[in-house]
């Protein structure tokens, strides 16, 4: 499982282009009533963030690692995402140098930090092996990818209201687009490597919500096959055909189309709670929209 994050990835999750989600923070805050020049060093912040937990998630993951430290190893990339964290944290800290976000300037460091927490909590349970059934895979989900979307929301909405109601919807919009964000991803797990005719050999697969899903029907003895063409199915064309064999067969995809479904409605229930009438709610419930389209 991934955090939603990185840059143009074009290996993993197209929809994750980081000028998709710069808007974030500007929709939440102007959907709560506030200006967009609000939110700059909010952005600068998150996506600061984001970026640094997307080079620290490849390390750890032990994924492909980018063109710009693949010759000059995991420890440049350590280094720049420290740098990055640093940089977001003294963006974060210009929130209280401006009269018409520093009263909320405390409230959205701890919102940041609190989110971080829970999100290393899910990246360490993500390096002790897959999730071990569906409760588990959500769990995951929702500390990582869902609380970083999350925290864009409603430290967002925060800069202009402080209304705990409106404030929770923004947070459960913002979690929604995350769970929306890694379901989709985990389609891909299914679909071949980018330059190759063979699907299932995405290092993921064995963490994805399809692969978790299927084991979850299957009997013991089927339950343990399948885990043993996960294993080793990244380097071994005939087990990716026959996991991915398993999980078409378990009905995993209808199940996923399901969940994207139930997701986009639990996101535009919590707009509703969240969002003033406007054209920044229209685009932040066009996002999710957006979101809810699989790419098969």
């Amino acid at each position: 499982m991934r955090l939603g994050i990185g840059a143009d990835q074009e290996s993993k999750g197209s929809n994750r282009n980081i000028s998709q989600w710069v808007s974030l923070p500007y929709l939440c805050c102007q959907a709560a009533g506030g200006h967009l020049e609000w939110a700059d060093d909010l952005a600068v912040a998150w996506i600061l963030f984001y970026s640094a937990a997307h080079l620290m998630d490849k390390v750890q993951d032990q994924d492909e690692p980018d063109a710009w430290w693949r010759d000059l190893g995991p420890g440049v990339a350590l280094s720049a995402a420290t740098g990055l964290y640093f940089s977001a944290s003294l963006a974060l800290n210009r929130i209280a140098d401006h009269p018409d976000t520093s009263s909320c300037a405390v409230d959205i460091a701890e919102d940041f930090h609190r989110s971080f927490l829970i999100m290393t909590s899910g990246q360490y349970r993500d390096l002790g092996g897959p999730p071990n059934d569906l409760e588990e895979y959500w769990e995951r989900a929702s500390a990582k990818s869902g609380s970083f979307f999350a925290l864009a929301c409603h430290a967002g909405a925060r800069l202009a209201t402080d209304d705990a109601h409106r404030l929770e919807g923004f947070q459960r919009f913002g979690t929604q687009l995350g769970l929306l964000i890694q379901i989709k991803d985990d389609l891909d797990d299914i679909q071949p490597l980018p330059g190759s005719t063979i699907a299932g050999q995405r290092r993921e697969l064995a963490n994805s919500l399809t692969s978790i899903y299927t084991l979850s029907l299957l009997p013991e003895v089927q339950r343990q096959r399948l885990n043993g063409m996960l294993r080793i199915a990244p380097t071994d064309a005939n087990a990716a055909q026959e996991a991915l064999q398993m999980i078409n067969s378990s009905g995993a995809t209808l199940y996923v189309l399901s969940e994207i479904e139930r997701h986009l409605n639990l996101a535009i229930n919590a707009l509703e709670q969240a969002a003033l009438t406007g054209p920044a709610k229209d685009k932040l419930e066009q996002l999710a929209n957006t979101l809810a389209i699989p790419r098969l």
